[in-house]
């Protein structure tokens, strides 16, 4: 088989069936291997799958739901879940949790009623029938739970998105069920963030799924209904705009070529550093308690090296888990760099009033930045801020510290401007003297523009008897150094 895929005999269609029929045969092998528990595997996998959901929003405090509540599921993917990419991504699980009746399971519970209508059908038109029987049972209800997403149709391995909008269909069913529904909460399932514009306001809460694998459909039925707490955090920022992506301008490129044109200002370090409006930023994530930073000290333990210690309390009234994120700012060095950047974060547990302090150590690759010149990381010497807040665009409390660092002698020529030859640690005193500048006062302005031309430029055009030997031997202890 393996020899007619090569030469292009099948059809994706049928290499797709026989990779699931290989890994079928792989999967019954497994579950007779003696000690392999899938039982327990399963249940890591809920578990991994509800630390990992994240709660965008939440207004008027809609989750977790109540017991004694009538809830309404809406959509086909709470019945057809998604959970894992497509493509080479592929796996057969070895059991699957499908949502809608994992809901009914947790909902029974707390003495909660479901109803489930499909809402829409995956890959298919809108249905006028399937949108109203939705809305007539989010009419019944106490909260409608509407599943939305993507499918392997809109996102698998070698296809590129061009849009980051959900189906038509799907927003056409959420605005619905939003206008009618007492309550409405969206989950949603996608491999990549998707746009929350044309209905984000109309509903009370969502909670972001992604694709969380096998024991995704318990992990959201426990998450919706307090049986867990939400704990995740974004690790990418949802924009308001595709175009809002400092990326947007140059991919997918031009001619089978894409520019990396953004630099090092990719994903939050660009909406951060330029402040431009995001729906949620990097690291964004909700609980059902509340947790406050009291403080953060930060001391220099070793060269270019600093250890952060951040106290954490939780504030609200339930046992749940935060993201302690480390960010650190400065404008130190030759380069730009971005407003600030995550340096380290972990996650913890604290039940109600308890506080913890955690410590991170930082080393020096958490201040370098990458010097073209000398091919090497370097820290220059300067001030860090190191900043602790819930997201990238959000500092709650800040210490600073000072690095020595250090300084990369650049060589310089006739022709490298005057500022180049000032920044030298070696010849930039001696420079100024045989420019004749030591004694002499000068405009900030003025001195701005001479720093600008390069030195043959200012021998030319000055008119002034400048030593040239001079400057030409201490270009040379410049590449000495």
């Amino acid at each position: 088989m393996l020899e007619a895929v090569r030469a292009g005999d099948l059809d994706a269609s049928v290499i797709d069936l026989s990779v699931r029929r290989i890994a079928g045969l792989d999967a019954r092998r497994g579950s007779r291997t003696a000690g392999v528990d899938l039982d327990a595997h399963h249940a890591l996998a809920r578990e991994l799958a509800a630390e990992c959901a994240v709660l965008l929003r939440n207004e008027h405090d809609t989750l977790p739901l109540r017991g004694g509540v009538r809830i309404a599921v809406l959509g086909a993917l709470a019945e057809h879940p998604r959970i894992q990419g497509g493509g080479s991504a592929h796996v057969n699980a070895y059991r699957v949790d499908v949502p809608v009746e994992e809901i009914r399971a947790v909902a029974a519970a707390h003495g909660s009623a479901v109803a489930y209508a499909t809402g829409y059908r995956l890959d298919e038109p809108g249905s006028e029938e399937l949108v109203a029987e939705a809305v007539a049972a989010a009419r019944q209800c106490d909260v409608a739970v509407v599943f939305a997403g993507l499918s392997e149709r809109w996102e698998s391995e070698g296809v590129d998105r061009d849009s980051l909008d959900l189906p038509a269909e799907q927003v056409e069913l959420i605005r619905a069920v939003a206008g009618v529904a007492p309550r409405t909460v969206v989950v949603l399932s996608n491999g990549g963030v998707v746009s929350l514009e044309p209905w984000h306001d109309d509903v009370d809460a969502v909670l972001e799924a992604f694709v969380l694998g096998q024991g995704g459909g318990r992990a959201i039925a426990e998450l919706l209904l307090g049986v867990r707490n939400p704990s995740g955090h974004l690790a990418e920022t949802i924009p308001v705009r595709l175009h809002d992506h400092a990326s947007s301008l140059n991919f997918p490129g031009e001619q089978g070529h894409v520019r990396y044109g953004e630099g090092i200002f990719v994903g939050y370090r660009q909406f951060s550093t330029f402040g431009t409006p995001v729906r949620y930023p990097f690291g964004h994530g909700l609980s059902y308690t509340t947790f406050v930073t009291r403080s953060v000290s930060a001391r220099v333990t070793g060269p270019d090296s600093v250890t952060v210690e951040v106290e954490v309390e939780n504030t609200g009234g339930r046992e749940g888990k935060h993201v302690v994120q480390v960010y650190v700012a400065t404008t130190a060095g030759p380069v730009r760099r971005p407003v600030r950047e995550l340096r380290a974060f972990t996650k913890i547990e604290l039940s109600p009033g308890q506080r913890e302090t955690v410590r991170f150590e930082l080393g020096r690759r958490a201040f370098a930045y990458w010097d073209i010149d000398a091919g090497a990381w370097v820290v220059a010497p300067g001030t860090y801020e190191v900043q602790v807040g819930p997201d990238a665009h959000t500092v709650e409390v800040t210490a600073s510290v000072e690095l020595a660092g250090e300084i990369v002698a650049r060589e310089v020529t006739l022709d490298s401007t005057i500022g180049a030859w000032l920044e030298h640690p070696v010849i930039s005193a001696p420079t100024l003297q045989a420019l004749g500048f030591a004694d002499a006062t000068i405009s900030e302005e003025h001195m701005a523009m001479v720093r600008s031309m390069t030195m043959r430029q200012f021998i030319t055009i000055s008119g002034l008897d400048l030593p040239v030997e001079r400057l030409q031997e201490l270009a040379a202890t410049s590449r000495t150094h």
